[in-house]
């Protein structure tokens, strides 16, 4: 007479039933492995100095009127202009898209213009929109400058209307 749970009378040994199950225990809790790493990985913070931090972008004195750095990790670009800096978001208002700065770009005989690819917005190196679908001028970021040192904070995004020179911040 066999009793339950044993083949051939024989304790401990695993039937099929009890193979598959098993397995499937196994799946189930790899499954939920594999969710709570995923859950911790979302929520963990990302590196510091990066899109959503102040971001160093150096000295005072490594930029000349009409300088233009691009910052990827802070998704900005830093102008230096006669009335000071500003920090230009590069985001397209209209839609989204990524503007970059086009240094051959001409227009009324003036080279230099943001000009997004998606739609032709074209923005002045202060960011104003100059023509094309976008409803306003690119956004900017606050900036402080501390100990001859610029700091672009990147979680302070503004937007505008038109351009001001005291938008800019002045060293």
């Amino acid at each position: 007479m066999a009793v339950a749970g044993t083949v051939n009378g024989v304790a401990g040994a695993e039937t099929r039933r009890g193979a598959l199950a098993a397995s499937g225990w196994m799946l189930m809790a790899l499954m939920g492995l594999q969710a709570a790493v995923a859950f911790v990985v979302y929520f963990w913070p990302r590196k510091t100095g990066a899109f959503g931090s102040v971001i160093s972008a150096g000295k005072v004195s490594d930029y000349k009127v009409g300088d233009i750095k691009y910052f990827v990790e802070g998704k900005f670009y830093l102008v230096r202009l006669e009335e000071g800096f500003i920090a230009l978001y590069q985001k397209c208002p209209h839609l989204g898209c990524v503007v970059p700065w086009q240094k051959d770009y001409v227009y009324q005989d003036k080279t230099g213009w943001f000009r997004c690819p998606c739609h032709g917005s074209t923005y002045s190196l202060q960011g104003q929109i100059v023509f094309g679908p976008a409803p306003r001028p690119l956004d900017y970021m606050k900036i402080q400058i501390k100990g001859g040192s610029v700091q672009v904070n990147t979680g302070l995004i503004m937007k505008r209307d038109e351009w001001v020179p005291s938008q800019a911040v002045s060293a």
